[in-house]
């Protein structure tokens, strides 16, 4: 009945924890609740244990000699009997290791992915979108003069420090930016399948301000840079290839796959139908964690908005850093946006640090589901240890008695009783660790920064178990310390 009313009480709080730090992704399916059968069942299964292995020391006790029983004052102990109680005691611990060793790796895991560096300070960033609607942004002029205007009363506002817009929002959840294959000019050409790779991204001159991304070398985007390609027919014809070339900025992934050991300053990449499509590098900036926290960065193409002549911009992100805290700047941010055109949607509003928290959700919900399963184990592994050494001391009381009328102190008395305890932890810590060993491998793909095999999870979870053994065996151990032995051999 107490195991039933355990499952009950913890049941109704992991609920109402999971159902708080379940991600995003899970809104979309029927709320976490209670299911009558599932709980039923599980009350009926925890019933029927107790009754199955509550018949067994009856059983056992049924073939006792009423003539044996007496001689030794109805104290007889089964062995095997006892070797049952040990096993399961054992099997209990086993378990509860794993279940810790789970946790350990999902909590380091999760520590490593909340400190991994973004590239950029999340602090006091505001970000949102706005999606031009109207036929009257149909045009790339008309677009950029809307955020033109739009940056321009954000950026006058007193607790903004500047603002910028961009493709996407890093740490959008999905992949935010396009991907393109493009051809270093003067390398030999290769077929459409065998091109590198990149991730392109269309920004404001002030983007990299804004997002406190370092620049590492050349310059960022100003007023001579045009976000349309250069034809290579313009550069055959004579044009300065730094004049009529688009100007890009690359991060620091980009230049170290595509030039490793070079430098790519001025260098040219060409892509589009036919490499028609040229643009010459004239920054390098610092890598950012765009598409999620787990991925490594990858190469990343950014290019100026500035100088549009294309219908590309009618979905866009809006960044703002902001002096104090974001959320208080959000009306603000959207009534300067509806001053420009009030019939234009707002939406996504959030913090950088709500979307950093975001990003972490699932490996949370991870942590808290696995937490909770080893915490409700090593609770019932306690109780189980606990259970068993109160037995013992009980069926130990004439040991113990003639032990202490023998000259044992009280701390002999506690060291023995805590050495049975410490000498059946120490077989579910073998047996645990070659479980979580063999378990490992299913756990790998959920991991980031860390080894299945990590050190700390696996040495530090049997402390916390001996703790909680050791803690268990405290009550039953000071009671047999302060047994009275007089009192102990006469009752005998």
């Amino acid at each position: 009945m107490a195991h039933t009313l355990l499952i009950l009480i913890c049941s109704a709080a992991a609920k109402r924890l999971w159902h708080e730090t379940k991600p995003l992704v899970l809104d979309r399916y029927p709320s976490i609740s209670l299911d009558l059968r599932t709980l039923t069942f599980s009350c009926a299964i925890t019933l029927l244990t107790g009754i199955l292995f509550g018949m067994a020391p009856a059983l056992s006790a049924s073939g006792v000699r009423i003539l044996d029983a007496l001689k030794s004052s109805g104290l007889t102990q089964s062995a095997g009997g006892q070797r049952i109680r040990r096993v399961l005691v054992v099997a209990e611990l086993a378990v509860s290791l794993v279940l810790l060793i789970a946790a350990g790796l999902l909590v380091r895991s999760f520590l490593k992915l909340a400190n991994v560096p973004l590239g950029f300070p999340p602090e006091r960033l505001l970000t949102l979108r706005v999606n031009l609607t109207s036929e009257r942004y149909a045009t790339g002029p008309a677009q950029m003069d809307f955020y033109d205007q739009a940056l321009s009363r954000i950026s006058s506002l007193p607790m903004v420090r500047s603002a910028a817009i961009a493709t996407d929002v890093p740490l959008s959840g999905d992949r935010p930016f396009s991907s393109m294959a493009f051809l270093v000019e003067g390398r030999p050409p290769l077929p459409m399948a065998d091109r590198p790779q990149a991730d392109g991204a269309i920004v404001s001159s002030d983007f990299f301000a804004t997002m406190d991304i370092p620049v590492l070398a050349g310059r960022i985007f100003d007023k001579r840079d045009s976000n349309v390609p250069a034809s290579a027919a313009a550069v055959a014809a004579g044009y300065d290839p730094h004049g009529t070339a688009r100007g890009v900025v690359v991060n620091q992934a980009f230049a170290r796959a595509v030039f490793p050991g070079e430098d790519p300053l001025g260098r040219a990449i060409l892509s589009g139908r036919d490499n028609a499509d040229r643009s010459t590098i004239i920054g390098v900036v610092g890598s950012i964690r765009a598409n999620s926290l787990g991925a490594e960065p990858v190469p990343l193409v950014y290019s100026c908005a500035c100088g549009n002549g294309n219908r590309f911009l009618n979905r866009i992100a809006v960044l703002v850093r902001t002096i104090g805290d974001p959320r208080s700047a959000v009306a603000a941010v959207q009534q300067q946006i509806y001053a420009v055109d009030r019939n234009q949607p707002v939406f996504d509003v959030r913090t950088m640090d709500e979307r950093l928290a975001a990003a972490l959700s699932s490996q949370r919900f991870q942590l808290i589901l696995v937490g909770c399963f080893a915490f409700i184990a090593v609770l019932l592994a306690a109780a189980g240890v606990y259970g068993v050494m109160s037995y013992l001391v009980a069926q130990r009381g004439r040991e113990i008695g003639i032990r202490m009328a023998l000259g044992a102190r009280p701390a002999d008395v506690l060291r023995l009783m805590a050495m049975e305890s410490v000498g059946l932890s120490f077989i579910a810590v073998a047996a645990g660790l070659a479980g979580a060993w063999a378990l490992t491998r299913y756990v790998k793909s959920i991991l980031y920064g860390i080894t299945p095999l990590d050190a700390p999870s696996f040495g530090l979870a049997p402390v916390a178990l001996w703790t909680a053994v050791l803690a268990a065996t405290m009550g039953p151990a000071r009671r047999a310390a302060k047994v009275d032995p007089i009192r102990s051999l006469r009752e005998e």
